[in-house]
């Protein structure tokens, strides 16, 4: 009886443990933090939330790019809203969307259904399991995208891109604790060739979106608006280069 009765008190502190765990790392991959203005219409933004995507509609000129935005695996999309939303205020409409399960790699192929996507100029791209689905749509459709972004992922990595003639960035973290700067280094021959690499010093894998700190991601030595602004600066430039090529 009493070794029946430890047993039934070790199942539930082990059962208790286990779901801490979970409610604790569910919680790190929801959005934390986001400016008060983020989903708010101005002068110079609209805000269109379907069950598919949230448009950030830049008012301020006519678009002649529009970004498609691919959210991490298990990642809360708004944890890149404000992101988004610093392309609409620069220019360019971007596209957030928003995966069934919140996993990029089961969804990605609906952004073909929902846009004319060969009389239209389009960048796509995304963070983490994001990024790898943007580079497999553009491995997919050859030619298609005016540009392909990616931020903190270590992929390609089971596709070759570097037969491909598409303008590309891939921004990762010093101390990313889930794309390594070693890993980024090893699959760079599998990029387009003249992709830019962007090295973000002090960042980590969680402050490309306003997120928890993930399971088993590094400690990030700059601060999250800090990180934010310096993804913001290389890609924005690297969109109003094709923009401008148009």
């Amino acid at each position: 009886m009493k070794r029946q009765k430890w047993w039934k008190i070790f199942k539930i502190i082990w059962f208790s443990f286990v779901l801490i765990f979970f409610v604790w790392n569910w919680t790190t991959f929801q959005s934390h933090n986001l400016p008060k203005d983020t989903f708010i219409n101005s002068d110079i933004v609209s805000i269109v939330e379907t069950d598919d995507q949230i448009t950030f509609k830049s008012d301020t000129t006519k678009s002649k790019i529009e970004i498609i935005f691919f959210q991490g695996g298990l990642t809360d999309p708004k944890a890149y809203a404000p992101l988004c939303r610093k392309f609409a205020e620069n220019g360019l409409t971007c596209h957030l969307f928003k995966m069934d399960w919140r996993l990029p790699q089961y969804d990605y192929q609906k952004v073909s259904k929902l846009f004319d996507l060969k009389h239209g100029n389009y960048i796509i791209g995304g963070h983490s399991q994001g990024g790898k689905m943007a580079a497999q749509f553009v491995y997919e459709n050859p030619n298609l995208m005016k540009g392909l972004f990616l931020m903190g992922t270590s992929h390609p990595r089971d596709i070759d891109l570097s037969g491909q003639n598409i303008p590309c960035i891939k921004l990762y973290a010093e101390n990313d604790g889930l794309a390594s700067v070693d890993e980024v280094i090893t699959n760079k021959s599998k990029l387009p060739e003249e992709t830019r690499l962007v090295l973000i010093k002090g960042g980590n894998h969680s402050q490309f979106g306003y997120l928890g700190k993930l399971l088993m991601d590094d400690s990030a030595e700059i601060s999250l608006g800090q990180q934010q602004q310096k993804t913001f600066e290389n890609l924005i430039k690297f969109m109003n280069e094709i923009k401008n090529q148009l």
